[in-house]
């Protein structure tokens, strides 16, 4: 290795950026330098010659001899040290700017135990943040009486005679009052995250414009826009154009009639992000939803946007209603019975080109994208064209990104599900420029202390989707600091493939059968996944046999875990989701609010399956089991569902070895 290839690792190490990952094979990937280079650039670190690698080093060296850390956590009650270069005057100041201490110190700043929250200490010149942490965010026993159970599913799924084509959150509100007369604690729903209102052809809610927004597409109108259709599968252009039309109709009407003060509450007491979103929303109208395609004094906030944008009211009233209406459909769940309510889903990442990304310059990592290598997921890797946040740009800006993000979906959940829970250690960067991917380390601990923070201060319930190349203990940190595992059944298994009991599922997680990116619990029994990954080209003819084997005892397991009948199998309905599934919803009025709930979990560019309600997740803890708090003598797979097993028994028998 040469000099200037030492230095540029190094430089690399103290960012954060890994020389090499092993892949799910366990081989060896070693970071070429185009990698190093390119993911050190997206940090804004200049790496592109020799020369600036070692002036790069020269500045980490220079910001490690400042007279405080720039950063420290800490746990809340428990006094503090911190370390000082040099004798100083010292301030503590709380998150609202109230001085908590001040004195002189020498060496270090002895602090009594604080109460939670952020503060920033001053001394020397320098400054820095303190994340005063609590023991863990909350669990469940903190929550409710126990471990309990409840449905997972998407939201435009949900099927109405006034929603016109798309889940509303009114509907939510009537679904989560029928599912809790089965008893369940919660209902998880796929992200609701704001999509854009410019949009016209994005419709997956993991590709969001902003993930502290909330998508307009389900704000219930007034009067309605008709029954859903008929047709299995959402119309998301037809859809849009009469929905937001009648938006505007509504808005217009709203203005006529001299407003509302609740609005005028929100609108105060809302900070500048909401301003700047609605500016965002108000030029993309004009302009299209990839702010990288506007004029280029437009690509940032500032004066000229904000006169390009003109009034926004409009986009600041839709963010009111859809949080007016999530609020009314979390009272719904509790005056119902839920433990929980609503179960939020927190995305990786937002688009690159959209409101999240030029709301965030500061902090964005330019010119990656967030994606993952091969793993059991997808043996070629993914790219997920998610924009990343640097981690020395977001620690720079005090996580105030993250804080403010995780504090607008915990006001509205009783649990927040965090998607690809391991981006908290680490993110696979993909350059833009064509080099190959590399891992990037994030502060763990500090983010940690923000969900604990933003978690306890809401009483809200974190879970964390660790699925993937999981490190060594990292579960186990996860754990500690009060956020749940996810348990998937489906890849909970022994050596030889068998599936694990349900009460050897792994502790402290919430435990499912599948997820929405799993095969669902037909597509499982039948070996669909099997046939994929053969058509793909990923396995060979005999290593599908063998997966075919293995599922066979599996699906043996499962009817001897369940009590099912040795015939019993999912049915193979050839007639349409929608109208295989059962009888439509109508609402809180119309004699069928227990079968409300149309879930689905299959998607297409710009259309959305209207599916069978995805199987229940259920709270694990040693000694309580995976199963509902209150047992129901028909449980589906998870020990959740109420109606799952007399759906198992329907349909043809399924064969063993290949179904």
């Amino acid at each position: 290795m040469t000099g200037a290839d030492a230095a540029l690792r190094a430089l690399a190490q103290a960012y954060g950026v890994h020389a090499g990952f092993y892949d799910l094979q366990g081989r060896r990937k070693d970071a070429s330098p185009p990698t190093l280079r390119a993911l050190l650039g997206a940090m804004g670190v200049e790496a592109g010659t020799d020369a600036a690698v070692v002036a790069a080093l020269k500045e980490t060296q220079a910001q490690a001899a400042a007279a405080l850390p720039a950063e420290v956590i800490a746990r809340a009650g428990v006094p503090l040290s911190v370390p000082l270069a040099t004798p100083s005057e010292f301030s503590l100041t709380d998150e609202a700017g109230a001085e908590v201490a001040r004195g002189r110190a020498d060496g270090t700043i002895d602090l009594p135990g604080l109460e939670m929250g952020y503060y920033t200490l001053q001394a020397g010149g320098a400054a820095c943040f303190i994340l005063c942490r609590p023991a863990h965010a909350p669990l469940t026993t903190e929550v409710a009486d126990g471990p309990g159970w409840g449905y997972c599913g998407a939201l435009y799924g949900l099927r109405s005679e006034d929603n016109g084509g798309l889940g509303s959150y009114r509907d939510l509100g009537r679904a989560v009052a029928a599912l809790a007369r089965t008893g369940a604690d919660f209902l998880g729903l796929n992200p609701v995250h704001a999509l854009g209102w410019a949009t016209e052809d994005i419709t997956s809610p993991y590709s969001p414009t902003h993930r502290g927004f909330f998508s307009t597409d389900h704000i219930a109108l007034a009067a309605g826009l008709g029954p859903t259709p008929e047709a299995p599968l959402v119309d998301y252009a037809a859809f849009r154009k009469r929905h937001r039309a009648a938006l505007q109709d509504e808005f217009r009407a709203f203005i006529a009639s001299d407003g509302d003060a609740g609005f005028d509450r929100y609108r105060v007491g809302a900070d500048r992000a909401l301003v700047d979103f609605a500016t965002f929303e108000a030029i993309s109208a004009r302009q299209g939803d990839d702010f990288r395609h506007w004029p280029a004094a437009l690509r940032t906030p500032g004066a000229e946007a904000t006169q390009a944008a003109g009034d926004t009211s409009f986009h600041q009233w839709l963010q009111w209603r859809a949080e007016v209406q999530l609020d009314a459909a979390q009272g719904a769940a509790k005056a119902a019975g839920m433990d929980y309510g609503l179960y939020l889903d927190l995305a990786v990442g937002s688009r690159p080109g959209g409101a999240e990304v030029w709301m965030n310059a500061e902090t964005i990592a330019k010119g990656v994208t967030i994606g993952a290598p091969p793993d059991m997921l997808n043996p070629e890797g993914q790219s997920w064209d998610l924009a990343a946040h640097a981690p020395a740009r977001l620690k720079a800006a005090r996580y105030a990104p993250l804080r403010a993000m995780l504090r607008k979906l915990m006001r509205h959940a009783g649990i927040l599900r965090i998607d690809h829970v391991l981006g908290l250690t680490r993110s696979f960067w993909q350059p833009d420029d064509g080099s190959p991917g590399g891992y990037i380390s994030q502060p763990l601990e500090a983010f940690l202390a923000v969900i604990a923070i933003e978690a306890r201060r809401a009483g809200c319930v974190v879970v964390g989707e660790d699925l993937g190349l999981v490190p060594e203990g990292f579960r186990e940190r996860l754990n500690e600091a009060g956020l749940y595992s996810y348990a998937v059944w489906q890849y909970e298994t022994f050596d030889d493939g068998t599936l694990r009991p349900v009460d050897r599922l792994r502790d402290f997680s919430l435990a499912c059968f599948g997820t929405h990116d799993t095969p669902t619990i037909t597509g499982f029994w039948y070996g669909q996944d099997i046939a994929w990954w053969r058509r793909m080209g990923w396995i060979s003819d005999a290593e599908a046999q063998a997966r075919h084997d293995i599922r066979a005892r599996q699906r043996h397991v499962l009817r001897a875990m369940c009590h099912l009948p040795p015939d019993a199998a999912p049915a193979r309905d050839r007639r349409s989701p929608a109208r295989a599934a059962g009888a439509v919803g109508r609402g809180a009025g119309g004699g069928a609010a227990g079968r409300c709930l149309r879930l689905s979990r299959g998607a297409e560019p710009a259309r959305h399956h209207r599916g069978t309600p995805q199987l229940a997740a259920a709270f694990a803890r040693r000694g309580d089991g995976a199963g509902p708090r209150r047992r129901n003598d028909t449980q589906d797979l998870t020990g959740g569902h109420p109606s799952a097993r007399t759906r198992q028994k329907t349909g043809p028998a399924c064969k063993e070895g290949r179904p």
